[in-house]
């Protein structure tokens, strides 16, 4: 079951940040670029993961009817934030591949990170720490689109990087930020990290990230010198999917702050 619900939130990681990811680079870094088929696919891929999330949690509650489905649809918190991310996939490709005003796939990406956001531990903290989770995931996003998006560029210059790099600066600044913020109120002292499975689970991701931040300090050297860059764009970006699955990981394993107090009473 947790390895089900862990494949189904790679899924949502993954298409979410083809399309969401892929808008942003179309619209502000390499114009047309990626292809409307990568959203599309990133769309498709998000609509599994929902899929996968929502019917490996009613089969595993033995819940396999349709009204069961509405229900846990419409009723359950873990239910709409599924149903409000596909909502908003369908929204940001629609307004995308017409062509709509900026204002339109702008709220269409929050509509898709809130209900990313109500999916995994941002859900059960209030709606304060979902906001903080939307923004997190959309830091990656725009971080790991962008990355994408040079390294499939036919031409990926030195103009290019350079109209990228504030954006990476600021996906690293508000990752950093928030994820600051989330670890506090998932996992609260800091010190006890590796005493449990979520903070070692953590601390994995965040050596993921600091690897990947050493590779963009390649690329950005690579392209000043103007020397082949797209074998280091290839090692950034393998980085930031590592940070993903790893996410995908620790979304389903639960945080100490989530422990009922009398189990940790009862631990020797």
């Amino acid at each position: 079951m947790i390895l089900v619900l862990a494949a189904a939130q790679a899924l949502t990681f993954l298409g979410s940040l083809l399309l969401l990811g892929g808008t942003f680079a179309r619209r502000a870094l390499t114009p047309a670029h990626p292809a409307p088929r990568w959203l599309g696919l990133g769309g498709v891929l998000l609509a599994l993961g929902a899929a996968l999330e929502v019917g490996g949690t009613l089969a595993g509650l033995g819940f396999l009817t349709p009204t069961d489905t509405l229900a846990y649809l419409t009723d359950t918190g873990p239910g709409r934030a599924a149903l409000t991310r596909v909502m908003g996939a369908a929204l940001l490709l629609a307004a995308e591949l017409s062509g709509w005003p900026v204002l339109f796939p702008v709220l269409a990406s929050g509509v898709l990170l809130w209900g990313e956001a109500g999916g995994g531990h941002g859900g059960a903290h209030g709606l304060a720490t979902r906001a903080l989770t939307a923004l997190h995931a959309g830091g990656m996003g725009v971080w790991l689109g962008g990355v994408l998006a040079l390294l499939t560029h036919p031409a990926p210059t030195p103009a290019l990087a350079r109209r990228f790099t504030p954006v990476a600066l600021g996906g690293v600044a508000l990752l950093a930020g928030t994820g600051l913020l989330l670890t506090l109120a998932h996992a609260g002292n800091l010190l006890t990290l590796p005493g449990s499975a979520y903070g070692r689970t953590l601390l994995l991701k965040l050596a993921c990230v600091a690897l990947a931040l050493l590779a963009a300090v390649v690329v950005r050297r690579a392209f000043a010198h103007s020397s082949n860059v797209r074998p280091h764009l290839a090692l950034e970006a393998l980085l930031l999917l590592a940070v993903l699955g790893v996410t995908a990981a620790l979304v389903t394993t639960p945080p100490p702050t989530h422990v009922h107090p009398q189990a940790r009473l009862s631990r020797p």
